[in-house]
């Protein structure tokens, strides 16, 4: 729900463009899209700018792939939480989907938007960037806030690593203000741009699970996306070891190139390594109060961890769970002391992580410093929030 007391403009309406979708938006689709797995943060983040501007925001999303034949979509109204979301056409046609549906997706925006809107638009994706340049060159004067999520332009590879560049180089001029997910973002912004960080946020009540009972297993999970780069090689690779901790249960969901291999572990090792793969929210929630910390190893050796981060961190403990991490990606400058990290991002190093782990848990109270909460909790960033829109307008 909105607050009343926060910023009220009149005439100015808060406009997201973005990709994320929710279950209800799954739900009007037969052809199984993947999961949106930052849907969890960005459902918080809005809620927080629509009590920070005083007005709901609508968000305006092109379609989403889905996965075998590709089909034509027609514009669809759905929602995300709470929020109204409209999505634009999607092309049938294969070889020319990605270029219909993007002049479709800049009219759809165009449709929806009026002068003085401020426009909020999830990283520097060339669908956005273009549609933005179309509303201006059409004669609207908005107010830009970039929501930069990662550094695409030095993680992609390819043609998509050439889509993504030119997209930052014409966008950046665009930008007004700016919502960083890690500090180092701000390094690719110029410095007269205003700029918050928002790696996550915290609800005030948060209520850890329970710890096991004498003798019995501590539970831990790992959830997003198997690839290389948030280091799921380190995590086979322990949980296939003669160093695997016992008296330790161990689920992993997301999806990715890793697949087989979990599955062939949860064989190897029945009551021990589950592998659910993609799962609902609902699902997630369920598997999370059963567990105890969870893992994030996104590998510092990566390029990905200068312009990322980790937002399962947040998703752990805001479902009352501890947080065992790799120091990437600035996680000990955002989470402080209030995780537990790896020395090493070998084997050995995570076993000795997991050790820890396990006498936390059974003698050291969990618990959260005030100043992090002070500055993630939903207040805290509705506080900082304000002032960034104050400037914008």
């Amino acid at each position: 729900m909105v607050r009343t007391s926060g910023m009220n403009h009149d005439s100015a309406r808060y406009i997201i463009l973005t990709g994320v979708y929710d279950d209800h938006y799954l739900e009007t689709r037969n052809d199984k899209p993947a999961l949106c797995t930052s849907a969890g943060k960005r459902l918080m983040l809005y809620r927080a700018i629509a009590d920070a501007a005083g007005i709901s925001p609508l968000l305006l999303s092109p379609q989403p792939r889905g996965r075998g034949k590709t089909i034509p979509l027609p514009a669809v109204e759905s929602q995300f939480g709470e929020f109204k979301q409209l999505f634009s056409r999607a092309s049938g046609i294969r070889k020319v989907r990605y270029f219909v549906d993007m002049v479709r997706y800049v009219g759809h925006v165009y449709r929806y938007t009026r002068n003085g809107d401020i426009l909020i638009f999830d990283n520097y994706e060339l669908i956005y960037v273009l549609a933005i340049y179309a509303c201006r060159i059409l004669g609207r004067s908005n107010g830009v806030i970039l929501e930069y999520e990662d550094g695409k332009h030095a993680i992609d590879r390819g043609y998509p690593k050439l889509i993504s560049g030119l997209a930052e180089k014409i966008g950046r001029r665009l930008v007004r203000g700016a919502i960083l997910a890690t500090p180092s973002l701000g390094d690719r912004l110029p410095r007269h741009v205003p700029k918050i960080v928002i790696p996550g946020i915290l609800r005030p009540d948060i209520v850890f699970n329970p710890p096991p009972t004498r003798d019995k297993p501590i539970l831990f999970i790992y959830s997003g996306s198997l690839d290389v780069e948030r280091g799921i090689p380190l995590l086979l690779d322990y949980l296939e070891s003669s160093l695997i901790v016992e008296n330790t249960v161990y689920h992993i969901t997301g999806q990715g190139n890793y697949k087989n291999r979990f599955l062939r572990l949860m064989e190897r090792y029945p009551g021990k390594i589950y592998f659910h793969g993609c799962v609902s929210e609902e699902e997630l929630d369920r598997i999370r109060r059963l567990c105890h910390y969870g893992l994030n190893l996104q590998s510092s050796s990566n390029p990905i961890s200068g312009v990322t981060y980790p937002s399962k961190t947040f998703d752990y403990l805001n479902a009352g769970i501890r947080v065992i991490s790799t120091k990437a990606a600035g996680v000990p400058e955002v989470f402080e002391g209030n995780a537990i990290y790896l020395e090493s991002e070998i084997i050995s190093g995570l076993a000795d992580a997991i050790i820890r782990a396990k006498v936390a848990a059974a003698f050291v109270e969990p618990k959260v410093n005030d100043t992090f909460m002070n500055t993630y909790t939903l207040k805290g960033t509705i506080i900082r929030l304000e002032s960034l829109l104050q400037q914008i307008n």
